[in-house]
């Protein structure tokens, strides 16, 4: 087997909704925990899986920042699609990453003197159910179409 192809955390593509917030992110993450409630049988693989999307960011009182965006639309719903290679057009070995998160958390005020100040956030993903077939995964989509 050749060596795979490796993905560097740089130039990103990081949508929610239609704009990019790739700029204003330091990290991306996106995990796999079990759902609130749901118990694993011996014959299941998993019951039900929760996505929790992980950013950290720059704070930023900027009207169109990614740290304002989440203050002004909490409690909300948005699709969010996440371009690993930075590709605009998905593709067999270049997917996007798509979904629906939930706002509900909200970014920290935490400031040190002479220090860039960011955040952390984690927040929910919808699950939209399972369906390996068609590349969803608990409310997270492979889209890997060309």
């Amino acid at each position: 087997m050749a060596a795979s192809t490796r993905i560097v955390g740089q130039n990103i593509v990081f949508k929610i909704g239609t704009t990019s917030y790739a700029p204003d992110t330091t990290t991306f993450e996106l995990t796999l925990g079990d759902a609130p409630g749901g118990q694993r049988t011996m014959t299941e693989v998993r019951p039900n899986g929760e996505w929790t999307l992980k950013l950290n960011g720059i704070v930023s009182g900027d009207a169109d920042s990614l740290y304002r965006l989440l203050w002004e639309n909490f409690g909300t719903e948005v699709a969010f699609t996440c371009a690993p290679n930075g590709n605009t057009t998905p593709g067999a070995d270049q997917p996007h990453y798509t979904g629906t998160v939930v706002f509900n958390e909200l970014p920290p005020l935490s400031l040190t003197a002479g220090e860039d100040a960011s955040f952390e956030v984690s927040l929910r993903v919808k699950n939209t159910g399972l369906d390996v077939a068609s590349g969803l995964y608990y409310g997270v989509t492979i889209d890997a179409t060309a």
